[in-house]
Formats: C-alpha cells, structure tokens, sequence
C-alpha cells in the first residue's frame, strides 16, 4: 500500500487509502483517508473522514471534518472533531477536545475538557475538567474519575457480568465524581458531592452528598445526605 508523508509547511495530499500517514508541520489531507496508522505532529486537518485501523497520533493541533473510526486515539493538544469519534480501545488527550458528534471509547483519559454532542464510557476513565454533552452514558467501572458532569440525560448504571453459572452478578464498581448537573439524571454507584436537576433518581450504590431538584427525586434510603427541591 502506499504511504503519505506531509512534511512541508501548507502542503496538501489527496485522500484514499494508505498504510502508514505522516503529517509534521502544517498538513491538509483533502477527501476521506483509510490508513493503518495516522501519525501528526504539528497542525493537521483533514478534510472528511478518518478510517484507522491502528493508532492515531496526534500533538499539536488536529481538526477533521468527518468522523474518526481508530483502534486508539492518543492526542497532547487541541482535538477538533466534526463529526463522531469512535475508537475500540484507548482516548488518551493531554489537552481540550471537542467532538460535534458522539465519542464512545472503552478507556477514555482527557487531562483537560471534553465536549461532545453524546459521550459512552464502557471501560475506565479519568477527566479531571468538565465532562459535557447532551447525552452521558456511563458504565459503572473500577477507574473512573470524573472532575463534574454535565448534560441533559446522564445516565451512570452498573453493568451486569455472568458468572461461570450464566447467572448475572454485579461487581460494586463506583463511578467518582465532584459535581452533576443535568435535566434527567438517573443514577446507579456514583460517589458525588453535588447532584443537579429536574428529573432525578438516585439508586443502588450511590453515596450523594446533596440533591437538588426542580420537579422529582425518587431516591433509595440511605444514598443521599441532603435533597431540596428548588425552583428552575
């Protein structure tokens, strides 16, 4: 296969399928690109859709206007995405990242910010900055350390694991967060001082510091210290 090295500053490559990518400088890769790996460092923008069958490297700034499919994504920088992110292992961004559309990663660790139209988090995570999207979906899991939630549905359950038996069994995992704020929250193993919203249920496993909700709070005995209804 071929292999596309950018190395030159405001040089531009046309997209199709390669093996090995290499953008240093300034870049622009005009039209959707398939490649094994996907390497940047500099500012690089590409102009469609990103199809990785590996890594995708990035340092620096990164902007695409399409959507990105990679086995992992590891970016220290400024990440722009236009479209959805969609990575089968590891999100790793030393920096803020932006994404239009949805991002759905098994392990996901953003020292920064992380903005998204819809985030699914299925494996461990740590975001110290503000997680936001309009729709949160969170898998109860040992490793995930979130800095405060916010959204309009956030929804934190407890996956169910088979035993040897083929019988369901949860494995108490907790979800640890400072504050989270949205319209419907509902809740399972969460750890969090402050809880925010209009529609809140808080259930099995949850140790909530404060709830404050506008319209209704169906909560288990025992897994809030404070509720108070407030005004919207």
């Amino acid at each position: 296969q071929r292999q596309m090295c950018i190395r030159d500053s405001s040089s531009t490559m046309p997209g199709g399928e390669y093996d090995r990518v290499s953008i240093s400088g300034s870049g622009t890769v005009q039209g959707d690109l398939r490649c094994q790996s996907l390497s940047c460092s500099g500012s690089a923008r590409v102009q469609g859709d990103v199809d990785c069958a590996g890594e995708v490297r990035s340092s620096g700034s990164s902007k695409v206007t399409g959507s990105i499919t990679c086995e992992s994504l590891s970016c220290s920088g400024a990440v722009k995405c236009e479209g959805s992110i969609l990575s089968r292992g590891r999100i790793h961004s030393s920096g803020a990242m932006k994404v239009s559309g949805s991002l759905e990663g098994g392990e996901v660790d953003v020292s920064g910010g992380l903005e998204a139209e819809a985030v699914r988090i299925s494996g461990m995570a740590g975001i110290p900055g503000l997680l936001n999207a309009e729709t949160v979906e969170i898998a109860a899991n040992r490793g995930i350390r979130i800095g405060s939630i916010g959204g309009g549905s956030i929804r934190i359950y407890q996956p169910q694991q088979k035993s040897l038996l083929g019988l369901f069994r949860s494995s108490c995992s907790c979800v640890q967060a400072g504050d989270i704020e949205g319209d419907d929250v509902d809740l399972e193993y969460t750890q969090a001082d402050v809880v925010r919203g209009r529609r809140v249920r808080i259930g099995e496993g949850c140790s909530i510091g404060r709830v404050e909700y506008s319209e209704s709070l169906d909560a288990l005995p025992g897994t809030v210290g404070e509720a108070v209804q407030t005004r919207e």
